[in-house]
């Protein structure tokens, strides 16, 4: 098969989307785990075995902590990954890589089956595997829940159009499983049906309709039973579900103007958007009310565009549609806003390019504003992809954008106190609690800092009492407490405290579990010390530090 000969435009489109991904994303690939990408595979011990129906039966993030997330075709996938590479970061990425080349791939075959165009197709396809909000989803490590589900959906619509319900119905339910917000699919093909077919052809789909939905309420019964609802508890959502249905409404007005934004100008992206980087909105907001009315503005040039351009109608009310499950307009949810929410939306935004695109009558103009488009994307692309270089450059940047972020400044404080830089974490660790004075994490990372500078627990008690009366048994507070025992000499009382914040976490530091090792060998316990510093080194493979003290026990006995 000769791949370009123009017959074999479906097979261009593919090595076109595979060599937009590797130059836009190339740079990114030796990037270490940041963030939840620690968490989720680098310090998670159930992805250390292949067991694809126990997944089946766990929520996301574990039993202690499962904030109502259940992706198990997510967990498993990297479950199988782990048995190939281990910790290898480059090969977990590459795989994100490969996903997102085939995405962009099926975004092509959908796109030239609804305008009959493959230039309008290819258009669409780059604008979206070059579109620079989709770093996050692409380039941390968990993004893989967004990319697998994105994967499945596509294949589901495509199977849809072609008539074969059983292999939709497949991939929706596996997509389901990737993501949840994957459960829009249905309105999509009904959506897709209405706009582009005749009311017949929807009442003669109705079968198909209906196995569809069956397959979605399927899913939910899975996942209630694994977690015990459907929705959010209240302890996962955003500020422990304390919005109102009004201001959740009235917020999503400011969100989807930085949604806007960063469609049309990606320039500045951070990847965390927690409390304050997005005030809550009042009625009195203009601003809220703006974003609000270019919602209904979208959805209005939509139905004005339902008869005379489909497409276009469909691929405005796409956007809408597959962010709804994150909206906080239906339920609430952990978050106000995120980039990765983008990533299966933005199709509906590449379906608008890819036909604008194609319909510039100048053949010069047309390659201007195409290479124009690719250089401009491409740049932002590689620059974005240093932010997520490690968790120094990605704090980093989350505070200079978003200064009242006080996740951001959470985070950059535990990354300047391993780099014992303890006068400038307090700084940070200060400043998110004047943004979020009630936060135990924070006043368990200026508790750690204070013992840092001080050398001892004096000022670091009051902080910790008041950590430990907002969030009993946190296990950041119970570290610091721990850390306080030790340099009391009360080896027991430590010991106790570091061995309830192991429990206490789903995701265990390696750095907690180092020190608990440290105190286990005082204590003449070696076999369980050799046990803790196994722990920390699968989840810091590269200390060497554990390396040979490991080696060093394991010699002495």
């Amino acid at each position: 098969m000769n791949p370009f000969d123009k017959r074999n435009s479906s097979v261009r489109a593919l090595l076109l989307c595979l060599a937009l991904v590797a130059v836009c994303y190339a740079n990114s690939i030796a990037n270490a785990f940041i963030l939840d990408d620690i968490l989720i595979v680098a310090a998670n011990e159930r992805i250390r075995h292949v067991q694809p129906f126990h997944f089946l039966f766990q929520p996301y993030w574990g039993d202690l902590n499962h904030l109502g997330i259940y992706r198990p075709l997510t967990i498993f996938s990297f479950s199988v990954e782990y048995s190939m590479w281990q910790l290898w970061t480059a090969g977990f990425r590459i795989t994100n890589l490969l996903l997102h080349a085939l995405n962009g791939w099926l975004v092509y075959l959908i796109v030239q089956g609804l305008l009959r165009s493959p230039l309008a197709a290819l258009a669409s396809a780059a604008v979206y595997v070059i579109h620079p909000v989709q770093t996050e989803a692409v380039v941390s490590i968990v993004g893989r829940s967004e990319l697998l589900a994105a994967a499945l959906f596509f294949t589901a619509w495509l199977a849809f159009r072609k008539g074969r319900t059983a292999w939709s119905v497949a991939a929706y339910f596996f997509a389901a499983l990737a993501k949840e917000s994957a459960i829009t699919f249905p309105a999509v093909v009904m959506l897709e049906v209405a706009l582009t077919g005749s009311f017949q052809k929807l009442k003669e789909s109705w079968r198909r309709f209906i196995l569809l939905a069956a397959t979605g309420t399927g899913y939910l019964a899975l996942r209630f039973y694994v977690l015990g609802g459907l929705g959010i508890p209240p302890k996962g959502q955003y500020l422990n579900g304390t919005l109102t249905l009004l201001q959740r409404w009235m917020t999503s007005g400011r969100v989807f103007i930085q949604y806007f934004r960063l469609l049309l100008a990606p320039v500045t992206v951070t990847g965390d958007y927690d409390f304050n980087s997005i005030p809550i909105a009042r009625p009195g907001d203009w601003d809220a009310w703006l974003g609000l009315a270019l919602v209904l503005g979208s959805i209005v040039t939509a139905a004005l565009f339902r008869k005379r351009r489909p497409a276009v109608a469909l691929g405005i009310l796409y956007f809408f549609v597959a962010l709804l499950p994150v909206s906080n307009w239906i339920m609430p949810i952990a978050l106000l806003m995120a980039e990765r929410f983008l990533y299966t939306p933005v199709f509906g935004f590449a379906l608008l390019a890819g036909a604008a695109w194609s319909a510039i009558p100048d053949l010069r103009l047309r390659r201007l504003v195409a290479s124009g488009t690719v250089a401009v994307a491409v740049l932002l692309c590689i620059s974005h992809n240093y932010i997520w270089q490690d968790t120094l450059t990605f704090h980093e940047n989350a505070v200079r954008i978003v200064p009242n972020n006080a996740r951001a400044r959470l985070g950059y404080g535990f990354v300047l106190l391993r780099m014992n830089k303890a006068d400038q974490a307090k700084a940070q660790f200060e400043a998110g609690l004047r943004i979020m004075p009630q936060s135990a994490p924070l006043m368990a990372g200026l508790a750690r800092t204070m013992m840092r500078i001080d050398n001892s627990c004096d000022r670091v008690r009051p902080l910790l009492a008041r950590a430990f009366s907002i969030e009993p048994g946190h296990w950041q507070s119970l570290w610091a407490l721990g850390d306080c025992f030790r340099i009391e000499g009360k080896t027991e009382q430590a010991e106790q405290s570091y061995r309830l914040a192991i429990q206490n976490s789903d995701f265990p530091d390696a750095e907690l579990l180092s020190s608990w090792a440290q105190l286990l060998e005082t204590m003449d316990k070696t076999p369980a010390a050799i046990a803790a510093y196994e722990r920390a080194a699968l989840i810091a493979p590269a200390d060497e530090r554990l390396k040979n003290k490991l080696r060093q026990l394991r010699d002495a006995r």
